[in-house]
């Protein structure tokens, strides 16, 4: 047997099946729905079965149950502007830098837009990995790299979703694994990537030319605080950013319905307390039980899920400004530390729709059109300092 006897619905595209292949025999091609998947090359292919037996979807993947858990803030608050929420990604990974003089793979938005993972080895670079990517990232060869790497003495330190690090840790063997750190994240399940590169085309047809970087979580540079807006701020290579709220934009509103996932990810079995990785990061969905820690504030859960990640956390947590976390609770209300996400009925031939039709009807199904106004609203309100708000906020109670 070889990958390709693996189900469709159970494939997370996770890349391990390339990377362990000896004979070259298996690339990464893109089905139906855009999402990335495996292709055997059968005159290559010599029946070894090493790819059958490594993929993760056919063995529970190594688990630790979750030890303990904080809710953080990086202290570094240029740092903390550039990441979604509370910067326990560039905490974690900037101390292992500096500390273990550590490479540090996660996904990166490339050159063409698309978005991959990378490896890095500087602090500076670690701004190319932050922020979220609600997309699947193409991963490649860089399991293979890594294990190079450990083999020439190197400390890594890998982040990625819980099945990534399910397909690093079946082409990484646990004997090999002394100096591999990882960092899974709360994930709720990823779109197709084929979708974002379609309404990146749409968006480059502007009279502001074409789209050259994009964020789908967006800081205020000029406040004071530290919140995050859900939205699509689509970089254009002139003039004013594109920007949209969830409801007005096609991949952030289907991405919070859950309606355009990976099959896979609606039986997802590392959605629970017991963690895959070393740590775990994601959004503070319980924030409202911490009154005293940074209110209104966009904050981090980073989880506790190993021995040696609990040795290390004395001198990583110097980064942070934090507090304990009640982890069982924050599962009750951050639902992906429970179960998967459950599977909307509307799920069925979505795909026929999101990229067979002008994407022009596709925005006017599955989003609200904006108008100017309000496109103008969000650019001021967005980067406006923090002191222009409070004026206007005295002269509004007057």
């Amino acid at each position: 047997m070889n990958i390709g006897d693996i189900s469709k619905l159970n494939c997370t595209g996770c890349c391990a099946c390339v990377n362990i292949c000896p004979k070259n025999a298996i690339k990464i091609v893109t089905d139906d729905e855009g999402f990335y998947v495996p292709r055997v090359n059968e005159k290559l292919c010599v029946d070894c079965g090493k790819c059958y037996s490594a993929c993760p979807s056919n063995e529970n993947a190594y688990v630790d149950e979750s030890l303990s858990g904080y809710l953080v803030r990086l202290k570094d608050k240029i740092k903390l502007k550039k990441s979604a929420s509370g910067g326990a990604f560039f905490g974690i990974a900037s101390f292992m830098i500096e500390s273990y003089g550590a490479l540090v793979a996660g996904a990166a938005i490339t050159e063409d837009l698309s978005v991959k993972h990378i490896i890095v080895e500087s602090r500076d670079d670690l701004a190319k990995l932050q922020n979220s990517k609600y997309v699947q990232s193409y991963v490649g060869n860089v399991y293979q790299q890594i294990r190079n790497a450990l083999d020439r003495g190197r400390t890594v330190l890998f982040s990625g979703t819980p099945c990534q690090i399910a397909g690093l840790y079946a082409v990484i063997p646990l004997k090999k694994r002394e100096r591999l750190y990882t960092v899974d994240l709360v994930c709720h399940g990823v779109p197709s990537p084929a979708i974002l590169k379609r309404q990146i085309d749409f968006d480059s047809k502007s009279k502001q030319g074409r789209v050259v970087d994009f964020r789908f979580r967006y800081k205020n540079p000029k406040a004071e605080g530290n919140i995050s807006f859900f939205m699509m701020v689509m970089i254009m290579a002139r003039g004013f950013p594109l920007v949209r709220r969830v409801s007005q934009d096609v991949y952030l509103n289907l991405f919070m319905q859950g309606l355009d996932f990976r099959e896979c990810c609606y039986n997802c079995k590392y959605a629970n307390l017991k963690r895959i990785a070393d740590f775990t990061i994601g959004d503070c969905d319980s924030r409202d039980f911490y009154p005293h820690f940074y209110p209104g504030e966009s904050n981090s859960i980073l989880l506790i899920n190993s021995k040696r990640a609990d040795s290390l956390w004395k001198d990583i947590s110097k980064q942070f400004d934090f507090t304990a976390l009640d982890v069982p609770r924050e599962a009750e209300y951050n639902h992906q530390l429970k179960h998967p996400f459950k599977r909307p009925k509307q799920r069925d031939g979505i795909y026929e729709d999101l990229l067979n039709n002008e994407w022009l009807a596709v925005k006017n199904k599955y989003s609200i059109p904006q108008n100017r106004m309000d496109r103008y609203k969000l650019l001021i309100l967005l980067n406006t300092p923090a002191w222009v708000k409070s004026i206007f906020a005295k002269i509004k109670r007057r």
